[in-house]
């Protein structure tokens, strides 16, 4: 019997492992650390030099989709409340060979602003908000995304293209160049933080933006990019919070450079 009790345990333990192995060997991770000289987020420019430290692990489930969860952080380099941590979780499905649709959540919380903080610049600490996107591989890899915000009650709608440029022939081997561009709308009926809150009653504006990265392939696993990008709005100054601060309203254009190293497993 207890021979019995052995082979049986055994055979658990084993199959066990294997379907840990299983799991592990389809699991994927990525994580990238990046430094921007300003913080800029739909067109609003919202304060100066960041690091945003990421975390994401995908797994891939029934026919053609792929589970993520992760979480993405902005930390002012500078002192300020403003930091975030934004955990999220979705689902990209590949419903055709040129489409694949793009769904999930997203909760924004910023970690260290004060209450009084809140109060004057009629903020809120924490925000949920759901987005669906569908991406198509195509040239230019287009891609038209709605966002929306339950505690901001914020819709916004971007739409993205971008092309990749392969270096190795003409340079180092790995090199390549990424530009891509954007275009959105953002409309909300509570204001936030560093948003718009118009002395007329807008608030809405359309943004647009461009960006240029350089792509260096350090091996199969890691990577470093060097970029510049731009964006503007079209918001007028006095709609913004705290217009006598330009830099931190909601700037109508703004052009920063940034730095990462990112890596996948």
């Amino acid at each position: 019997m207890k021979k019995l009790l052995g082979v049986v345990a055994v055979g658990i333990l084993s199959a066990v492992g294997l379907c840990a192995e299983d799991l592990a060997s389809d699991l994927t991770l990525e994580t990238s650390v990046q430094f921007q000289s300003e913080r800029v987020f739909r067109g609003r420019n919202e304060f100066h030099k960041t690091f945003t430290p990421q975390v994401k692990a995908g797994y891939p489930i029934y026919d053609g989709g792929n589970l993520y969860v992760g979480i993405d952080s902005v930390l002012c380099a500078e002192s300020g409340p403003f930091n975030q941590v934004n955990p999220y979780l979705g689902v990209l499905w590949d419903v055709t060979e040129l489409f694949t649709v793009d769904g999930g959540f997203k909760h924004h919380f910023y970690t260290s602003m004060p209450k009084e903080t809140r109060e004057k610049e009629k903020t809120e600490r924490n925000s949920s908000e759901i987005h669906v996107g569908v991406i198509a591989d195509v040239l230019l890899e287009p891609s038209l995304y709605c966002f929306y915000d339950f505690t901001r009650r914020e819709v916004a709608i971007e739409g993205r293209v971008r092309y990749n440029f392969d270096l190795s022939q003409y340079a180092f081997s790995g090199l390549g160049v990424n530009l891509g561009a954007k275009v959105g709308f953002d409309q909300a009926s509570k204001p936030y933080g560093f948003a718009y809150k118009s002395k007329h009653g807008k608030k809405s504006y359309g943004y647009y933006g461009i960006n240029a990265d350089l792509i260096y392939e350090l091996n199969n696993n890691a990577r470093a990019k060097v970029g510049v990008a731009y964006e503007g709005n079209s918001a007028k100054q006095e709609s913004w919070v705290n217009a006598s601060t330009p830099q931190q309203s909601g700037a109508r254009n703004s052009i920063w450079v940034n730095a990462s190293i990112d890596c996948s497993f």
